[in-house]
C-alpha cells in the first residue's frame, strides 16, 4: 500500500513538474553568465588601448615639427676690432625663433618592435580575461546543481510531509480506538514541526542559490523555475584550457618586450631642419636680423651603457621561466584534479548501486513497522526511526546522482571546452 502512495505522490510531483513552463538549463546559465560578465567588457578597452598605442608609434615615421623661440642678454659677445675700429660687433642682447622638423630614417626596428610588443600585451590581456571567464563556468556549474539538489531534497521532505501528514490522521484514528497512546499521537506532531523546519532551511538555500544565479547570469528566475537536470555535454566543444593560450601569449609578450630592449643600443638616424628669424643672422659679420634656414643629418648610437641593457634583457628571460614554471605546475594541478574526478565517478556510481539496495530493504522495513505500528506491536519512535532511515537514503541517492552528473561535466570543464559555444547570439 505504501509503495503505492509513493508511486502516487511521485507521479503527481512529476506532473506539476511538467507542467511548470518556466524552466532553465545548465547551458542557458552559463551562456547567459559569458555575455553577462562584466569583464568581458574589458576586451573592447584592452584593444582599443592598444590599437591607440600602434597608432602613437607610426607616427615615428611620420615629420615632427615644432616652433621654438627665445630671447637672451648675455654679458658679452663676439667683437673683432681692426685699426679703424671694430670691423665685428655683435649685440649683447639676441633672439632667435623658427621652426624645427625632425624626420626619422632609421631606429634600429624600435618602432617595429614596439607595436610588436603591444599586440603581445593585448593577446595576454585577452587570454587572461578569457581564463577568469572560463572560471565562471565551474562556478555556475556548482550553483546550477546545488539548486537542482534543493528541488529534489524539496521534492523528498515533502513525500516525507505528506505521509506524517496520512501518517498522523491513522494515528488520530487509532489514539480514539484506545490502540496508541497520547505520547505516540504527540511525537508525530513534532516529527511534523521538524520537517517543515527543514523545508524552511531548503527553501532558505535554495532562494540564495537563485540570487547567486540571477546575479551571474542576469536570468530572471523565480521560486516556480524548474532546473532541468539534463545530460548535457561539452564533448563536442572540446578544446585546450584558456590557461594554456594565456601562458603561451604571457611568453610571446616577454619575448617581444626582450626583442625591442636590444634595439635600444642599435644606432638612431634622424634628419633635421630649422628655419627661422634671429638677431644677428647666422652671418656675423652682418649684426643685423635675418631669415636663416638650416638641415642635416643627426646620428646617435649608444656604445657602452655599463650593460644595462644586457641585465634588462636577462630579467625578462628570467621572467619568462616563471611562466613556463607556472603552466608545468598548472599541468600537473590538472592532471591530479582529473585522477580525483574519475574516482569520485566512480565511487558515486558504486554508492548509488548501494543507495538502490538499501531503499529497497528501508522501504520494506518501513512497510513493515507501519502496520506494527498500526497495531499497536511497536511505539512511534520505532517507526519514525524506520521512515527517517528511508527518507536519508533517498535523499543520500538523490544527492549521490547530483553528485555524479556535476562530476561528469566538471570534469569536461577541466579538460577544456570552446566557451564560444556561449556566447554566439
Amino acid at each position: 500500500m505504501k509503495k503505492a502512495i509513493i508511486s502516487g505522490l511521485l507521479l503527481c510531483i512529476v506532473k506539476i513538474s511538467g507542467a511548470q513552463t518556466d524552466s532553465v538549463s545548465l547551458l542557458q546559465c552559463i551562456s547567459a553568465a559569458q555575455n553577462n560578465a562584466a569583464i568581458r567588457n574589458q576586451s573592447e578597452v584592452y584593444s582599443e588601448i592598444a590599437r591607440l598605442k600602434i597608432s602613437n608609434a607610426n607616427t615615428t615615421y611620420l615629420p615632427g615639427i615644432s616652433a621654438y623661440g627665445k630671447a637672451w642678454y648675455q654679458s658679452d659677445a663676439i667683437s673683432v676690432m681692426g685699426q679703424n675700429g671694430p670691423v665685428i660687433e655683435v649685440d649683447q642682447f639676441q633672439y632667435n625663433g623658427g621652426i624645427e622638423a625632425l624626420q626619422t630614417l632609421y631606429d634600429g626596428g624600435l618602432t617595429s618592435r614596439k607595436k610588436n610588443l603591444e599586440k603581445a600585451s593585448l593577446n595576454a590581456e585577452l587570454g587572461k580575461i578569457e581564463t577568469d571567464l572560463y572560471q565562471l563556468n565551474s562556478l555556475v556549474t556548482d550553483l546550477f546543481f546545488s539548486a537542482i539538489l534543493l528541488d529534489k531534497s524539496r521534492e523528498i521532505i515533502q513525500l516525507k510531509t505528506q505521509l506524517l501528514h496520512k501518517r498522523l490522521e491513522e494515528m488520530e484514528s487509532a489514539f480514539n480506538s484506545g490502540i496508541v497512546k497520547q505520547n505516540d499521537l504527540e511525537k508525530f506532531r513534532t516529527e511534523l514541526l521538524l520537517t517543515q523546519q527543514k523545508m524552511l532551511e531548503i527553501e532558505k538555500q535554495r532562494q540564495q542559490v537563485i540570487i547567486s544565479l540571477q546575479i551571474y547570469t542576469g536570468i530572471e528566475i523565480n521560486p516556480e523555475t524548474t532546473f532541468i537536470s539534463t545530460e548535457d555535454s561539452f564533448h563536442s566543444s572540446k578544446t585546450n584550457r584558456p590557461e594554456y593560450s594565456y601562458f603561451d601569449a604571457e611568453i610571446q609578450r616577454l619575448e617581444s618586450m626582450a626583442r625591442l630592449q636590444k634595439s635600444r643600443n642599435l644606432p638612431f638616424l634622424v634628419a633635421y631642419g630649422q628655419a627661422g628669424y634671429s638677431y644677428p643672422g647666422l652671418n656675423f659679420y652682418e649684426n643685423e636680423p635675418d631669415y636663416y634656414y638650416i638641415v642635416g643629418l643627426k646620428l646617435s648610437w649608444t656604445l657602452f651603457d655599463w650593460k644595462q641593457n644586457k641585465r634588462e634583457t636577462q630579467v625578462i628571460l628570467k621572467q619568462r621561466e616563471i611562466i613556463q614554471t607556472n603552466r608545468t605546475d598548472f599541468d600537473q594541478k590538472i592532471s591530479i584534479a582529473l585522477s580525483q574526478k574519475l574516482i569520485e565517478q566512480q565511487k558515486l556510481v558504486a554508492l548509488i548501486e548501494i543507495d538502490n539496495q538499501l531503499i529497497d530493504q528501508l522501504s520494506a522495513i518501513s512497510k513493515g513497522s507501519e502496520a506494527a505500528l498500526l497495531n499497536g506491536v511497536i511505539t512511534s519512535t520505532d517507526y519514525l526511526e524506520d521512515m527517517n532511515a528511508e527518507i536519508k537514503a533517498r535523499l543520500d541517492r538523490e544527492s549521490h546522482k547530483t553528485e555524479l552528473q556535476k562530476t561528469t561535466l566538471q570534469y569536461q570543464l577541466m579538460e577544456g571546452i570552446d566557451t564560444s559555444i556561449f556566447t554566439q547570439n
